[in-house]
């Protein structure tokens, strides 16, 4: 197990999180843990996690796997609860093979301003401070109750529920090529897509969270649904085999041979989209990279009721980064 701990391929995002668990001077909720997490992961320049808005507030998939990767190690200790307020996470300070999970020298003190500024604070007190300084993270939270008395906090809550369900209505794509889970699905929160078509010919990762199972739960944390539609993929044997000669050979051979076969498939996507947003999810960033792009246009061609193509990641759409000075993401 020590080898485990002190080995070399630790993650380092995961020696943050152990050393968030071993200061804290008694043992984390889990409320408090994603909402301290948060706020040092703001203070640093260093995007160790990302976040969505969930039923507590910001709520990271990455780092809840972390914490279930480091239980089941016998690392951490949880003591499970009925709700995320009472379920604590520790771990044994008697241990002294932990001693040596070091952080960088600008996370450490960072680290522990963070934990003694919020020592006296409940984990009430916690979460209202996060919510109301990055409101949109309050957006899909059960708990906005306990703010009615500050109208304009819930004004402003409102505001940014109206401005995501105004998303426009378009055929979206994305890769999730260099992107967080949590990055991913609020790439998608921030679009309002319901529906999640899959059009890999084989949903599996070399990264697991991206993998069918794992990818269909974290969609079911972001509140949207999952659509396999692999008729429309690439297999993997012609990707073997006319990927050396060219990414054009490729994905000139899918023009010939799936799109022709994919009118039932593009009336599906246009029955879709005429209910809500949907995106069309495939690996590659750049969507000239990546078959999804030519599905879409193929669907379009057919199902002219599609009203258009949004690649999700391109300019003039709204993303983390550039609607984070309004809604303090």
């Amino acid at each position: 197990m020590v080898e485990r701990v002190q080995g070399e391929c630790m993650l380092y995002r995961r020696k943050v999180f152990l050393n968030l668990v071993l200061r804290h001077k008694k043992p984390l909720s889990l409320v408090r843990l994603q909402a301290l997490m948060f706020l040092f992961v703001k203070s640093t320049e260093n995007a160790y996690y990302d976040f969505i808005p969930h039923t507590y507030g910001c709520y990271s998939i990455s780092l809840y796997n972390d914490q279930e990767a480091l239980t089941k190690q016998d690392v951490v200790i949880e003591a499970r609860g009925d709700s995320p307020f009472n379920s604590f996470l520790s771990v044994d300070n008697q241990r002294g093979e932990l001693d040596s999970i070091l952080l960088k020298d600008e996370d450490s003190p960072l680290l522990d301003k963070l934990i003694g500024d919020s020592e006296h604070q409940s984990d009430d007190d916690l979460l209202e401070r996060v919510l109301k300084a990055y409101p949109f993270y309050a957006i899909r939270s059960l708990l906005l109750d306990r703010f009615s008395s500050d109208q304009v906090f819930i004004s402003k809550i409102q505001t940014i529920r109206d401005h995501v369900t105004s998303a426009p209505r378009y055929l979206y794509t994305i890769g999730y090529e260099g992107l967080s889970i949590d990055g991913f699905l609020q790439s998608l929160i921030l679009q309002n897509i319901k529906t999640l078509v899959d059009v890999r010919k084989s949903a599996f990762s070399m990264r697991p969270e991206f993998r069918k199972k794992n990818l269909e739960a974290a969609l079911v944390e972001a509140g949207i649904q999952y659509y396999p539609m692999p008729e429309v993929g690439i297999p993997a044997s012609n990707r073997k085999e006319l990927l050396p000669l060219g990414r054009g050979d490729l994905l000139a051979w899918y023009v010939d041979t799936t799109l022709p076969m994919c009118e039932k498939y593009a009336s599906v996507i246009a029955a879709l989209v005429a209910k809500e947003n949907i995106v069309l999810m495939c690996y590659e960033k750049d969507p000239k990279d990546c078959h999804r792009s030519l599905f879409a246009e193929y669907c379009q061609r057919v199902q002219p009721s599609i009203p258009g193509i949004k690649h999700l990641g391109e300019a003039g759409v709204y993303t983390c980064s550039n609607v984070s000075n309004t809604w303090s993401i």
